[in-house]
């Protein structure tokens, strides 16, 4: 999943928020030195991305794909995914998605000199183009996936790829509506536990 979704799933805490984006940034093992909640949500971003993998929902979106986007099927399906969610927010939160963003852009703020240098270096690009909300754009899934190829050289014609959302969108959004609903449960366990 991408950054919108991994925030819906996060505790409504700043370090929650910084933890649900750093699953990215961080590998390996989690680092001992870090506040407790911040670990604890790097963890439950790994666990929601090892969903993806195993979740039949997520790879039957990902094989409606054309095959020729190969391996990065798994990153478009993120992106749209995250449109979805975007544009169905309502659905989801009682809490408008404006409202949302701006807290956890504040949140990230607040707790700054615990991100990540590559979260810190983005910060200040998530807050001016507001990327949380802006995902409801068409423009911006597009313009998304094109920075997306650029940053792995234009191995993958990953820009290409937002053809696939045009031509499939009603079947990826069924997909995605029943993915989250598994998402919602698993995460919820997840939480239960740890």
């Amino acid at each position: 999943m991408n950054y919108l979704a991994h925030l819906y799933f996060s505790d409504p805490t700043p370090l929650a928020w910084a933890g649900s984006l750093m699953g990215d940034f961080v590998k390996g093992a989690v680092p001992v030195t870090f506040p407790e909640e911040l670990s604890r949500h790097i963890k439950l971003h790994r666990h929601i991305d090892s969903l993806t993998q195993t979740s039949e929902l997520f790879q039957r979106s990902r094989r409606r794909l054309d095959p020729r986007f190969r391996y990065a099927r798994s990153v478009l399906v993120d992106v749209f995914y995250d449109h979805f969610l975007a544009c169905r927010w309502n659905e989801y939160s009682d809490q408008p998605l404006a409202d949302f963003s701006q807290n956890v852009y504040r949140g990230l703020q607040s707790c700054y000199d615990h991100l990540s240098p590559g979260l810190q270096q983005q910060l200040p690009r998530m807050i001016q183009y507001d990327w949380l909300t802006s995902y409801r754009k068409p423009e911006i899934v597009q313009r998304v996936l094109q920075r997306l190829e650029e940053r792995i050289r234009h191995k993958i014609p990953l820009a290409d790829g937002f053809s696939q959302l045009e031509l499939w969108r009603d079947e990826l959004e069924a997909d995605y509506a029943a993915f989250m609903h598994e998402a919602q449960q698993v995460t919820a366990q997840w939480k239960h536990i740890h």
